[in-house]
């Protein structure tokens, strides 16, 4: 299960960096000291100055002389954002869709985007790609991200190009093109784009669109890591952990695991939680691969589900708690997870923690049968179905 994990991550990380959300900060209207005339700006921004308004705007996100306000911020950008400001509208959309509870919009960002985007904002349409890419406010859209994406990547956006490399890589929106994806990455790596480095990293450690060298996979990654990418962190980690390009070291492999984990990354969650789970180099501790779990399923991954209901259910390190097992198994089963769906229909056969049902039992089986062999499970339970149960399933 281990190697799995970690061979699955790694193509993810591959073509999936963690892009992180762009804004936009004109030069001619931020000042470069973090004191700001307030009155001044106050009497300019009511006076319709869409300048002045970004500014107060900014300064009130970022506390610069003032408070931080989230609530000012979104009443200065907006009145910015309403005479036509794309920077503005492109920062009232970054608000709304990674704010604090009580702001965040998705709805409300995905217009603001899209106002900022036609209008010409690259930053807003690398936004609004990704909020397509990921399905988040609107239907998911490979061929919509593409077009927004390829937009921000044709206006030299170095965010922008970073994506468009990732869709060639992994054929979203596009045809599959390796090379396209490679060259896009190094322009983007060359501008400094974190996110850019890591795709060509592992590019070259996968000898995708050039010959497979190691070396400069590491090269790139550690450029990455040291600019405190997760995705670039997580991948650096996986070479110390297996020796490539650089000499094996568990313990720094580790380090870089936690670090892209600490900085949100799901899938070093997911691996620190096998980690920790199964004694990899370190000694099982079980309460600690329950927290690294626990943060990964509250980033939407299945697979820690499945492992953190197993251990839930089995009392590793932890109080056993079967009802908690039980939700976390639906969770994810409901998602397509096919282990989840597997343990979750031996829950439903003998009827632990849920009312004994031999139908929806053999629906989870069927369903984790698209990846996994329940071949005999299936004929097991069918033995002991009744005519009315096996006629629900036919």
């Amino acid at each position: 299960m281990r190697k799995e994990l970690l061979l699955t991550t790694l193509l993810l990380t591959i073509v999936h960096p963690d892009f992180a959300r762009a804004q936009s900060f004109s030069p001619t209207s931020i000042e470069k000291s973090s004191r700001i005339d307030l009155k001044g700006l106050t009497k300019k921004a009511n006076s319709g100055d869409t300048v002045a308004q970004f500014k107060l705007g900014h300064a009130y996100q970022f506390g610069k002389g003032v408070d931080k306000d989230v609530s000012e911020a979104i009443r200065w950008y907006r009145m910015a954002a309403n005479y036509g400001d794309s920077s503005a509208q492109a920062n009232l959309g970054y608000l709304y869709e990674k704010g604090p509870e009580g702001v965040k919009d998705l709805g409300e960002a995905v217009k603001w985007y899209t106002r900022a985007a036609v209008s010409g904002s690259p930053v807003a349409a690398f936004n609004l790609g990704l909020l397509y890419l990921r399905g988040q406010g609107v239907a998911k859209s490979s061929a919509d991200a593409h077009h927004w994406i390829r937009r921000a990547a044709d206006a030299k956006c170095p965010e922008g190009m970073a994506a468009l490399a990732y869709l060639y890589a992994a054929g979203l929106g596009v045809p599959q093109d390796p090379q396209q994806a490679l060259k896009l990455a190094r322009k983007a790596a060359k501008k400094n784009n974190p996110q850019a480095q890591a795709s060509l990293g592992i590019l070259y450690a996968r000898g995708q669109g050039v010959p497979a060298d190691a070396t400069e996979a590491v090269r790139w990654l550690r450029k990455s890591a040291e600019a405190d990418d997760p995705a670039g962190q997580f991948a650096l980690g996986f070479m110390y952990e297996k020796g490539q390009g650089v000499k094996q070291d568990f313990q720094e492999a580790l380090r870089q695991y936690r670090l892209a984990g600490e900085n949100g990354y799901t899938q070093a969650q997911a691996a620190l939680g096998q980690i920790y789970e199964l004694g990899e180099g370190v000694n099982v501790d079980y309460e600690e691969a329950a927290s690294w779990y626990r943060r990964a399923v509250d980033q939407g991954d299945t697979l820690s589900a499945t492992r953190l209901g197993a251990l839930l259910l089995e009392g590793k390190g932890l109080g056993r708690d079967l009802q908690q097992a039980v939700k976390l198994w639906t969770w994810a089963a409901d998602r397509g997870d096919a282990y989840a769906q597997f343990n979750l229909a031996q829950l439903y056969v003998t009827g632990t923690g849920v009312n004994r049902d031999l139908v929806k039992a053999h629906s989870l089986f069927t369903s984790a049968g698209k990846k996994l062999d329940v071949s005999k499970q299936l004929s097991k339970l069918s033995s002991k179905m009744s005519q009315d149960e096996l006629a629900k399933v036919q």
